[in-house]
């Protein structure tokens, strides 16, 4: 670039700019390492960083007041489920929580099972679902069907949009608050200590149902405080105990309890419950098993006051459910031999 010159003779034409000085071309750079082939870097992805989560296999409410657990919980499960738009269904929550508490693994480390069901996605925890009620339907049938309306929604074919993150909504809620603590001991003593089932149905149904279904929740300290006055020393085993409206079986649950401490087996006794609710009825049939009232239960459903006695009833439907299974058994049996048989003939053949 040339610099202007305000005095220059104009009649004197500018000298032409000198010419740029070339850069050395490479072969006059001997001491320079031979030029590197092109190269073409492609366009890589950036990973996503995924939400680390944090471990929650150790996580232990405080369990001096398991009443008060049992009310956490519900309450957080039922803030999850409608902030999740579960929808109007409250079976589908309950029933999601009654799977976990029947899951049959249990110990003093089964609490750690939290981590495990939070790591499935939504086809892992269905087919869990479906191996839970199917293995408890094997044992129990009779309580099992009883308990229909809290796993007939895994059976749907077209559920709401919404109901799987709900249900994994809930799944959160109740493992993060302590339900396994509450539910997973080997001993029936501390697996019986609080109504899960019952406080959260009482949580998640509306006061205007509460009053249709004249449902009147039985506070534990009350049913427990009765059942140490009625259970004296003049129990035996062989006894029968019977609840026309039983609700989810908030006082068989306290009087199970003081019957181990005085040192007595639930398992001699009978239990015969009824509701008039039916998802009522079904969280007693699931109490049943959690808090191993032994193999003398019957749970019914109905109006007792317009229907009568709903025993013989109910003993037939347990009935019914029990020569299912047998003749379901029977048929797998035959139809595993068959298949043995042939894979017998087969290698022969081969």
């Amino acid at each position: 670039m040339s610099q202007l010159d305000l005095f220059a003779n104009a009649d004197i034409p500018d000298e032409p700019a000198p010419p740029p000085i070339p850069e050395a071309t490479r072969r006059y750079l001997a001491d320079l390492p031979p030029a590197p082939p092109p190269t073409t870097i492609s366009a890589r992805r950036r990973t996503k960083q995924g939400v680390t989560k944090v471990a929650l296999g150790h996580y232990r409410p405080p369990l001096s007041n398991p009443h008060q657990t049992a009310f956490d919980i519900a309450e957080a499960v039922s803030y999850a489920w409608h902030n999740a738009q579960g929808g109007p269904g409250i079976e589908v929550p309950i029933g999601t929580v009654a799977t976990l508490a029947l899951w049959p693994l249990r110990g003093p480390d089964a609490y750690l099972g939290a981590d495990w069901w939070l790591s499935l996605d939504d086809a892992d925890l269905l087919t869990a679902f479906h191996e839970c009620w199917a293995r408890w339907w094997i044992m129990r049938p009779d309580l099992i069907d009883r308990a229909t309306p809290l796993h007939k929604w895994l059976q749907d074919d077209n559920p709401r949009p919404t109901r799987a993150r709900a249900v994994r909504a809930v799944v959160e809620a109740a493992l993060t608050r302590g339900l396994l603590h509450l539910t997973s001991s080997g001993d029936a003593y501390y697996r019986s200590t609080t109504d899960v089932i019952g406080t959260l149905l009482s949580v998640m149904r509306s006061q205007g149902a509460h009053d249709a279904l004249a449902e009147v929740h039985t506070p534990p300290e009350v049913a427990e405080l009765m059942a140490r006055m009625m259970l004296d020393d003049s129990i035996k085993p062989g006894m029968k105990f019977d609840e026309p409206t039983g609700g989810t079986g908030a006082m068989y649950r306290a009087a199970a309890q003081v019957m181990r401490e005085k040192g007595l087996d639930p398992h001699e006794f009978g239990w015969s419950l009824n509701d008039i609710d039916e998802l009522a009825a079904a969280g007693a049939a699931v109490n049943a098993i959690i808090w191993d009232l032994g193999p003398h239960v019957l749970i019914a459903c109905g109006d007792t006051l317009h229907d009568g006695n709903l025993t013989a009833k109910a003993v037939q439907e347990a009935r019914d459910s029990l020569q299912r299974r047998d003749d379901l058994h029977a048929q797998a049996a035959i139809l595993a031999a068959i298949r043995k048989v042939e894979a017998l003939v087969q290698g022969v053949a081969a």
